[in-house]
């Protein structure tokens, strides 16, 4: 009987579930007839019978098996007795068919014996046959694999030969399987390798007689079918990568739109629709825009204009005449556009930093900009205390550092005596306004208030009380020559700082970022070299309020 006869008796016809047929050898066989391919699945009970006859007096000989899955083989061991012909073959419904060269081999082995029978696939139909070498004998048939999922895996696959016979826009594979199964077949799109083949829906493969055909669909080599039968399946992609498409498309844009370019070798209808993260690589933000021609010479060739939507999306573009198609995802470049907006930035920073650098060279030429002065006022009236002043200024200049000046009138001596103290007072305040310095007011108990007698050294004090803006001001004062009750209410709402606790907030509010290294638990932690300035400045405090307190 022709195989493709066998094949359309499997709706009727199917193994055993035993796993044991017997066979009769063929009149006409050879002396090798002992391969004979044509089996009669026989009762039990009917077999016994036979057996039991004058002419059957050999019952189908007994045989145990092994599955040696690392070697591929099948260890078979037959109990003490006659020689024993064992072979390997596939069960269909008639026929237990030899497998291919070499694993067609028929054995005999001796009673007590055992023998491997290599194997190509591991298949549910896979089956042991024994006989003994008699003719007219009965053959003993185990088919143990249906059951075992292990049947159904790789080696399943791997054992049927796919054949592609896709064209225009019919999808068609043809399998030749070596097991009587009914396969299942459907569409499923690849997104890349090796990635998972998704299941495209309503895309079931009509099936006749092993040939699979899908009607209306973009052959693509990213279009494959996928073959299950149980719980197993495989995908088999029928196009290779390296042949031709059909279509082809590019990219242009122009202005606010896309334009795309259509080539194809048949008449078509492309559509082609935009495409945004976050929505699903086929997801489509309307409208469709479409175009064909359906009529004509071929090869085609058709151009569609998409306008801009919003920025930062891709286009969609497929076949829009076939019930399956593969969708492409073109992202139009804007470099070009980016560029140009590049360009015109940089346009508009050269145009702002000509206007800087006009308004620069339009000022007066100062020389290098210097650091911002500190401008020291006090009222010391003892010897001591205009030494505990100057000893301040130095402390001040040392920690503040980078070429911070410190103006004070007991180093300007010759020059308060040549111009005069107002006149010094108003040239140094105004210096500290144009820099942008800060006025530091040293206050005591015994200097004069601002609104006090004629005494001529308290007249710079007032003067500048009247004059200086306040944000340029800071109040500082020694806890031992001064309290808080001391201080003014004019002069309150200024800044304060007592020394020498709070010399590290007064650094910081002088900016001192070159010499300032730290300040733990509010207390002034100096480099090495101010250390010594610190302890005189402390010394002479205690100078100045011993003189204060004796006078």
């Amino acid at each position: 009987m022709p195989a493709s006869a066998q094949r359309k008796l499997l709706s009727s016809c199917c193994l055993s579930e035993k796993g044991h047929h017997n066979s009769s050898l063929s009149p006409d066989s050879s002396h090798k007839g002992l391969r004979s391919k044509r089996t009669q699945p026989v009762d039990p009970e009917a077999g016994e019978g036979l057996s039991r006859s004058g002419s059957q007096k050999l019952g189908g000989p007994e045989f145990s098996f092994d599955l040696l899955p690392e070697t591929r083989t099948i260890q078979v061991t037959i109990p003490p007795g006659p020689e024993v012909s064992v072979r390997l073959c596939h069960q269909w419904a008639l026929e237990c068919e030899d497998l291919s060269h070499p694993f067609d081999a028929q054995k005999i082995v001796p009673g007590s014996h055992t023998v491997d029978l290599p194997y190509e696939f591991l298949l549910p139909c896979l089956c042991i046959e024994a006989s003994y070498l008699q003719e007219d004998t009965v053959r003993r048939k185990k088919c143990p694999f249906q059951g075992q999922p292990e049947a159904y895996g790789s080696d399943f696959w791997e054992s049927m030969n796919f054949t592609d016979h896709s064209q225009h826009n019919q999808m068609v594979m043809a399998v030749t399987l070596r097991c009587p199964l009914k396969l299942e077949a459907s569409l499923c799109q690849r997104r890349g390798w090796p990635t998972l083949c998704e299941d495209l829906p309503n895309a079931m493969a009509r099936e006749s007689e092993g040939w699979y055909v899908v009607e209306k669909v973009d052959l693509h080599p990213q279009l494959c079918f996928k073959f299950s039968f149980g719980n197993s399946s495989h995908v088999e992609c029928p196009h290779r990568t390296f042949a031709a498409p059909s279509w082809n498309v590019s990219m242009d844009t122009q202005a606010q739109q896309v334009v795309l370019h259509f080539s194809s070798r048949t008449h078509v209808t492309f559509s082609a629709a935009w495409n945004h993260p976050g929505l699903g690589q086929d997801s489509v933000v309307p409208p469709v825009y479409s175009v064909s021609q359906t009529q004509g010479s071929t090869p085609v060739t058709l151009d569609l204009i998409v306008p801009f939507l919003r920025p930062g999306g891709c286009v969609l573009v497929w076949r829009s005449d076939v019930q399956f198609a593969w969708k492409r995802l073109l992202c139009p470049d804007v470099s070009h556009r980016r560029l140009g907006l590049l360009i015109l930035a940089l346009l508009a920073f050269t145009t702002l930093l000509g206007v800087v650098l006009v308004l620069t060279c339009r000022r007066p030429l100062s020389g290098p900009e210097r650091a911002p002065p500190v401008l020291l006022l006090h009222v010391a009236e003892s010897e001591a205390q205009r030494r505990l002043v100057g000893a301040l200024a130095e402390l001040l200049r040392a920690a503040l550092g980078g070429g911070r000046d410190v103006i004070v009138d007991l180093w300007e001596g010759t020059r308060v005596a040549r111009v005069g103290p107002l006149p010094w007072l108003w040239a140094a305040r105004a210096r500290v306004a144009r820099e942008r310095g800060t006025v530091v007011l040293l206050w005591s108990s015994a200097g004069p208030s601002p609104t006090g007698g004629p005494d001529p050294r308290a007249a710079p004090l007032r003067a500048l009380l009247r004059a200086a803006p306040r944000p340029l001001l800071l109040l500082v004062y020694f806890s031992r020559l001064c309290a808080k009750g001391d201080i003014p209410p004019p002069l309150r709402a200024l800044p304060r700082y007592r020394l020498l606790h709070d010399l590290p907030r007064l650094l910081r509010a002088l900016d001192a970022r070159a010499s300032t290294e730290a300040t733990t638990r509010g207390r002034f932690v100096a480099q090495p070299r101010l250390r010594g300035r610190v302890e005189l400045c402390r010394r002479l405090e205690l100078e100045a309020a011993k003189l204060a307190d004796q006078g």
